[in-house]
């Protein structure tokens, strides 16, 4: 019998289709002025790979890298190498890069600057880095209640060890690293549609009731099953809601290896 995938595997399956969404227009925007064609990219936990395809049009021919413990690319795709690796260990030398990104992977790792030190040394004099994640104490939702509150309080419990509130840090994380001319950015995503709430409130319902996050919670003491239930009943109510809204913040930063 297959072993259960653990809480970080079963959470990055569940999310990838939604991820495979995104594109370099709608992540990398801030960044996309910055690449020209025969610069050489690394796209940090680049996930399926949606925003690499966009990001190596933007510098072909120039070669484009896209890493990530289980990297993926959409079918078809020419032009661009993935290598299956850890963020914090690359296994290229030093200033091999001219242009670097990484899109909500700071996240979802204990030490952001770590990581970031790392892409300082694998990118050249001169070389751009640009940066966007997803800040989870930035949050707008109507309607508030007990229960939704305390799901956001066991949600952050299962993420322990990893960087839910990095987006506000990422310019100054990239001055620590090492980067200069760092400045930061910052756009709202909306779920405020019938369709897009009800949408959200299912998916988030089914991760309190996913097998592996039971098990995390249990294991940590943070909530029983029973209670487990009750945050995905909210969240489905939640979505149900004829007036539901929610807006997170996505901070961007960017830089240069000066």
């Amino acid at each position: 019998m297959a072993a259960m995938p653990t809480y970080q595997e079963a959470m990055r399956d569940r999310h990838r289709p939604a991820h495979a969404q995104r594109t370099a227009q709608s992540q990398a925007a801030f960044l996309l002025p910055h690449l020209r064609p025969g610069m050489t990219l690394l796209d940090l936990g680049c996930g399926p790979g949606t925003i690499t395809v966009g990001l190596a049009e933007a510098v072909a021919p120039g070669l484009t890298v896209g890493v990530d413990l289980d990297p993926t690319l959409p079918e078809g795709t020419t032009g661009v190498s993935i290598v299956a690796a850890d963020v914090h260990r690359l296994p290229f030398p030093d200033a091999g890069f001219d242009a670097i990104y990484a899109s909500a992977l700071l996240q979802h790792v204990p030490k952001p600057l770590a990581v970031l030190r790392e892409a300082r040394r694998v990118a050249r004099p001169g070389a751009v880095i640009g940066v966007v994640d997803a800040d989870w104490g930035a949050q707008l939702r109507y309607p508030e209640n007990e229960k939704l509150q305390k799901a956001d309080e066991v949600a952050l419990g299962l993420r322990q060890g990893t960087s839910p509130e990095v987006g506000r840090r990422l310019r100054s994380l990239l001055v620590e690293a090492g980067f200069s001319r760092c400045v930061g950015f910052a756009r709202v995503a909306c779920d405020a549609s019938p369709e897009a709430v009800e949408a959200l409130g299912e998916q988030t319902a089914s991760t309190y009731e996913h097998p592996a996050t039971l098990e995390r919670a249990a294991a940590a003491g943070i909530a029983t099953a029973g209670e487990m239930a009750e945050y995905a009943r909210a969240w489905r109510e939640w979505g149900r809601h004829p007036g539901a809204y929610l807006t997170r913040l996505w901070c961007e930063a960017i830089g240069w290896a000066d």
